[in-house]
C-alpha cells in the first residue's frame, strides 16, 4: 500500500469531493482523480461512488478511511519518535559512483530535510572494500550489486542497462560515426577494460559470462579500481568497456547500444545481517526506495 495515495483518500473523504480535496493538497482535480484510482487499483476495491457533482464513500471506503486514519495517526507518531531518537546519529555509507551517485544524491536531499540533525558520512570504495566494511561494522550501509556474500541482506533499488563505450577514434567507429548499435560477433578479439575482478568480482563475472555464453572471445587489455581511471583509459583509446548507461563521458567517448543486450545491472542497498538497522537507518533504506522508483 502506498501511503501517499493512502493521505489522498483521507483528505478526499473528510472534505466530501475530490475537488474541495485538491483545493486543500494544492493539486490539480485530474492528479488527484489518478491517484485515487491508483490507490483503488492497488487495493483491488471501489472506494468511491462517484456522481456527476459529488462522491460517495462505498461501505469498503467507509471502512478503509477508518482504519486509514488510524494508520496515518500510529505512523505520524512513529516518525516523530524516530527524529527525536536520531539527534545526532551517524549513518556511514559506502557506494560506487558510477552506480549509485544520482539516487544516493536525491536521497539525501529528501532525508536531510526531515533529519537535518543525521550525519551522514559517504565513502567511495570498491564492492570488495564495502563488504568487508559491512562485515567489519565499520559501514552502515552500501550501494553496489547484490551479490551472494554470506550474512549480507540486501533490497533491490532499480535496474540499469549497459551500454558499451567506445573510443570516437576506435575502427568500430571511424567508417560509421553515427552508428547506433553493434553485435557482439564484431567484437572478437577486441580489447577490453573491465573493473577489477578482486575489487567488483560480481561485475567482472557478469561480463565476462556474457562473452562466454555469446562464443566471443576478447582480450583484457586493463583492469580498472573505479570509473574514474577506466574514463581515462577509454579517452586514451586503450580499449572499450560495457558501462551502465547513465554515465557520462567526455566528446572522446561515444556510448552505443550492445546487441545482444547484456543483462542490466541490479543496485540495491545492503546491510550486515547480524546487525539490525537501526530506527533511522530504516528510514534512510526507505528514502532510497522511494526515489529509486522515480527513477523506474
Amino acid at each position: 500500500m502506498n501511503i501517499q495515495h493512502l493521505r489522498y483518500f483521507i483528505a478526499v473523504a473528510e472534505a466530501g469531493s475530490i475537488t474541495s480535496a485538491a483545493e486543500e493538497l494544492r493539486m490539480s482535480q485530474p492528479s488527484l482523480s489518478r491517484q485515487i484510482k491508483a490507490f483503488e487499483d492497488d487495493l483491488g476495491c471501489q472506494l468511491l461512488d462517484r456522481g456527476a457533482r459529488s462522491i460517495r464513500l462505498t461501505s469498503k471506503g467507509e471502512a478503509v478511511r477508518d482504519e486509514g486514519v488510524r494508520m496515518v495517526r500510529y505512523l505520524d507518531a512513529s516518525i516523530l519518535r524516530v527524529r527525536r531518537i536520531v539527534e545526532d546519529e551517524v549513518i556511514q555509507i559506502g557506494y560506487a559512483p558510477s552506480l549509485a551517485a544520482n539516487l544516493l544524491q536525491e536521497a539525501i536531499a529528501s532525508f536531510s530535510q526531515c533529519h537535518p540533525k543525521v550525519k551522514l558520512v559517504l565513502k567511495d570504495l570498491s564492492a570488495a572494500e564495502m563488504k568487508a566494511g559491512l562485515l567489519s561494522g565499520n559501514l552502515d550501509l552500501c550501494i553496489d550489486v547484490a551479490d551472494k556474500t554470506p550474512n549480507l541482506e540486501w533490497v533491490k533499488l532499480l535496474e540499469k542497462p549497459l551500454s558499451l563505450a567506445v573510443p570516437v577514434s576506435h575502427a568500430l567507429l571511424r567508417d560509421k560515426p553515427k552508428r547506433r548499435v553493434v553485435k557482439v560477433d564484431e567484437l572478437e578479439g577486441e580489447r577490453f577494460l573491465l573493473f577489477s575482478r578482486y575489487e567488483y568480482p560480481t561485475a567482472w563475472e557478469e561480463m565476462t559470462q556474457y562473452f562466454v555464453s555469446s562464443g566471443v572471445n576478447v582480450n583484457v587489455a586493463g583492469e580498472f579500481d573505479g570509473i574514474g581511471s577506466m574514463s581515462l583509459a577509454l579517452e586514451a583509446g586503450l580499449g572499450i568497456a560495457l558501462v551502465a548507461s547513465n554515465i557520462s563521458f567526455s566528446d572522446k567517448v561515444r556510448k552505443i547500444q550492445l546487441k545482444p543486450t547484456p543483462d542490466p545491472v541490479c543496485v540495491s542497498v545492503g546491510w550486515s545481517a547480524h546487525k539490525a538497522l537501526s530506527p533511522v537507518q530504516a528510514v534512510f533504506v526507505e528514502e532510497l526506495r522511494k526515489q529509486s522508483e522515480r527513477h523506474r
